[in-house]
C-alpha cells in the first residue's frame, strides 16, 4: 500500500525501498529547556561556552542594564556567579573565550558607549585588561577568536557606524587590520569563524542588510553574496554547528521580529531549516553550540516581554515516514557516529544477505554494499564529508550518519 502526504518542510527525500515508499522529511525541532530561567528576562546580553557551561552575562532588562553573570550545565538550572561583575552594567556588548578566560568588551551604557576590556577565569572575579582599547567606544559589534587572536569588527559609536577591524593577543594592545573593510559600516551584525575564515553577516547600516563577507586575514575581504536567501535583518545571531553556518531570528525593523532559521556551507547559498521555530519571534537573543545542540537564549519579544526562556535543537533531523511501523526484530545499528572513514553495521540474523544503500541529502545513491555477516565494516573513505542516510533492503528503518574529519 502506498500513501501520499503533503510535506511542508523545506527539504524532503523520497527513497524507494522494496515495495513501499519511504519519505525522509528534513525537520528542525526545538525543545524548551526552561520557560523561566533564574535570571531576569533580558535582551542584548552576551553568552559563551566556558568550563563546560553555558554563560549568560549582562544585557537589558525591564529594570534597566545588568552586569550579573549566570551559568548552567544543562540550560535548565542556572546558578548566579555574581550579581554585580567588576565591569559596569551594559548591553549590546560582546564576549569571547580566549586563553582559558571569558572576555567581555565594549557595549552601551547610560549616556554613552564603552571600549573597556575585562576577563575572568571563573565568571565571578573580573580583571580589567584595559580601560580604553585602541578601537573607539562602540556597541552592537561582534568579536571572534581567529588565528590565535581576539578580533573586533565594526559596530556603532559616537563617531557613527564603523567598518574597521582590530585584533589583539592579550586584550590590552590592539592592532588595526583595516580602518575600512569593503563591507559598509554597520552594527548589530554577526560574525563567525568557519572554514578558516572570518565571516561578517547582515546587520544594519541605515538599511537592513543580508550580505555576507569573508576574509582569511581580516584585511582582504570577499563578498560571498550581496543578498542572501534570508530577509535583510539585524540583531540576529549566527554560529557554526554541524559543519554549517547558521542565521537565527533577528529583526527586519521594529516590531517585525523573526523566528526563522537558515544554514549554509559556503555563505552564498542558504537553506531554510524552518520558517517559524517553536520559540517566539525575537531579536537581541544569544545562540551557542553546547552539547551538540544549538541553543537560543532570551531576547526581545515585545516591549513588555524580555525572554527568560531557553531552547535547544539538535539541528536538521531526517525523519522517515512509511506505510507501516518498524518491526523490532528488523532494527539495525551503526557505530561509531559521526565517523571519519569507516563504520560498523550490526544487523539481525534475518537481515543477512540484504543490500545496504547510502544516500546523500539530495537523495542521490552514493554507495551500496551487500551485508553478509551480522557485523560488517563499511568504508566511506572515498566519500566526501557530510550527512548521509542508510537504508537496508526490505527494512523500513533509516539511519543518519555524519562523516567528518
Amino acid at each position: 500500500m502506498y500513501y501520499v502526504k503533503v510535506m511542508t518542510k523545506p527539504i524532503f527525500i523520497i527513497i524507494l525501498v522494496g515495495f513501499f515508499v519511504s519519505v525522509l522529511n528534513a525537520q528542525m525541532t526545538w525543545t524548551l529547556a526552561t520557560d523561566s530561567a533564574d535570571w531576569v528576562g533580558r535582551h542584548s546580553h552576551s553568552s559563551v561556552i566556558f568550563d563546560n557551561k553555558i554563560w549568560v552575562m549582562g544585557g537589558y532588562s525591564l529594570n534597566g542594564l545588568k552586569n550579573d553573570v549566570w551559568y548552567s550545565f544543562d540550560g535548565t538550572n542556572w546558578t548566579q556567579a555574581t550579581s554585580s561583575a567588576g565591569w559596569s552594567a551594559r548591553d549590546l556588548f560582546t564576549s569571547v573565550v580566549y586563553d582559558n578566560k571569558i572576555w567581555i568588551m565594549g557595549g552601551g551604557r547610560p549616556g554613552g558607549y564603552n571600549n573597556d576590556v575585562w576577563y575572568s577565569t571563573n565568571g565571578s572575579d573580573w580583571v580589567q585588561a584595559t580601560t580604553s582599547a585602541n578601537w573607539s567606544a562602540r556597541f552592537g559589534f561582534p568579536a571572534i577568536v581567529f588565528d590565535g587572536k581576539i578580533w573586533v569588527l565594526g559596530g556603532g559609536g559616537n563617531s557613527g557606524l564603523t567598518n574597521d577591524v582590530w585584533y589583539s593577543t592579550n586584550g590590552i594592545n590592539w592592532t588595526q587590520a583595516t580602518d575600512s573593510a569593503p563591507w559598509s559600516g554597520r552594527f548589530c551584525h554577526s560574525s563567525v569563524v568557519y572554514n578558516n575564515k572570518i565571516w561578517v553577516i547582515g546587520g544594519l547600516d541605515g538599511n537592513n542588510k543580508n550580505d555576507v563577507w569573508f576574509s582569511a586575514n581580516g584585511i582582504d575581504w570577499t563578498q560571498a553574496t550581496a543578498s542572501a536567501n534570508w530577509s535583510a535583518r539585524y540583531n540576529h545571531t549566527s554560529l557554526v554547528f554541524d559543519n554549517k553556518m547558521w542565521v537565527i531570528g533577528g529583526c527586519e525593523g521594529f516590531p517585525y521580529f523573526k523566528n526563522d532559521v537558515w544554514y549554509s556551507t559556503d555563505g552564498a547559498n542558504w537553506t531554510q531549516a524552518t520558517p517559524s521555530a517553536t520559540w517566539s519571534a525575537r531579536d537581541g537573543h544569544t545562540s551557542v553550540d553546547f552539547n551538540n545542540k544549538i541553543w537560543v537564549i532570551g531576547g526581545y519579544e515585545s516591549m513588555s516581554n524580555f525572554g527568560t526562556d531557553v531552547w535547544y535543537s539538535t539541528g536538521i533531523g531526517i525523519f522517515e515516514q512509511t506505510n507501516g511501523s518498524i518491526n523490532k526484530a528488523d532494527i539495525f545499528n551503526i557505530y561509531p557516529n559521526p565517523i571519519r572513514t569507516d563504520f560498523m553495521i550490526n544487523v539481525p540474523i534475518n537481515q543477512n544477505g540484504k543490500t545496504l544503500k547510502i544516500f546523500d541529502v539530495s537523495g542521490k545513491l552514493v554507495k551500496q554494499a551487500k551485508i553478509n555477516e551480522p557485523l560488517t565494516r563499511i568504508s566511506m573513505q572515498r566519500i566526501k564529508d557530510g550527512v548521509y542516510f542508510l537504508s537496508l533492503e526490505g527494512n523500513k528503518q533509516v539511519k543518519k550518519i555524519i562523516k567528518q574529519k
